[in-house]
């Protein structure tokens, strides 16, 4: 290294960059979901668009113009339908799209954790994982760390544990877990919660969501609406969740992020 050469300090790429990935891919949900709802929301003019130019082209009786409008009010009526009940389908999807993206970069950055940090499998935990010997060397690269992550999962029983705590009880194996906002905790508590009813339930409560989100005033059987501000209530905590951990990432490395905390 060259006299001159300065000390490269702080966090390496490869432990910020799910971070930064998964900023990147909710940002995308986010801008996607606005965009939908302004689409969505323009096939309510075009049946009279379709009307109009064919009037002026003097087509208004031909069979083709027929079928033409009568597509244009189809799309119509299911864009006034979703717009007079919020988007459901959008929020939902929305939702279910931002506690995926948050768990895949979290799990992300635990086997480059695990790949890039030698001294976790000096880690008690990590030391008596029951490891398969034969199923771990029939894989290759990242995914042996995959390996290391699914089964670290099924001694702390993490996949049983909602919200926050499906990671932080992983985290805290690593020495990377740490206080959490009120809110934001609450929040993601209800994101994975709700993903849940969504995702295996089609969106009707259950006892288990009505019980675990009393604030909610669901009944079982309800159908659970996710509304645009839950919506972006969901984003919101997702991100400052995600902030959070890379000030923890940042704290590892000897960095001071005591200013991007909330």
């Amino acid at each position: 290294m060259s006299e001159h050469a300065e000390k490269i300090t702080g966090s390496p790429t490869w432990a910020t960059q799910p971070f930064s990935d998964l900023t990147t891919d909710i940002g995308h949900l986010a801008e996607t979901l606005e965009m939908s709802i302004r689409g969505i929301t323009m096939f309510r003019a075009m049946p009279q668009l379709v009307a109009a130019v064919a009037k002026a082209e003097g087509r208004s009786e031909h069979d083709e113009t027929a079928t033409e409008l009568a597509n244009a009010e189809r799309h119509a009526a299911f864009a006034e339908h979703e717009a007079n009940n919020g988007f459901p389908v959008l929020h939902a999807n929305t939702a279910l799209a931002v506690w995926s993206h948050l768990e895949a970069g979290i799990r992300l950055f635990l086997a480059r954790w695990l790949q890039y940090e030698k001294a976790p499998f000096e880690i008690d935990a990590i030391q008596r994982l029951r490891v398969k010997i034969g199923e771990y060397e029939r894989l290759q690269g990242e995914d042996r760390y995959f390996y290391i992550i699914d089964r670290l999962e099924q001694e702390t029983a993490a996949p049983l544990r909602c919200g926050t705590s499906r990671f932080e009880v992983l985290l805290e194996t690593f020495g990377l877990s740490g206080k959490l906002d009120a809110d934001v905790q609450r929040d993601l508590f209800e994101l994975n919660q709700v993903r849940n009813c969504l995702l295996h339930r089609a969106g009707r409560a259950d006892r288990r969501l009505v019980d675990a989100c009393p604030w909610l005033a669901l009944e079982v059987g309800q159908q659970f609406k996710v509304t645009h501000d839950v919506t972006k209530q969901y984003i919101a905590s997702a991100m400052h969740y995600a902030t959070e951990l890379v000030c923890r990432i940042g704290e590892h490395f000897g960095v001071d992020m005591a200013e991007h905390r909330r």
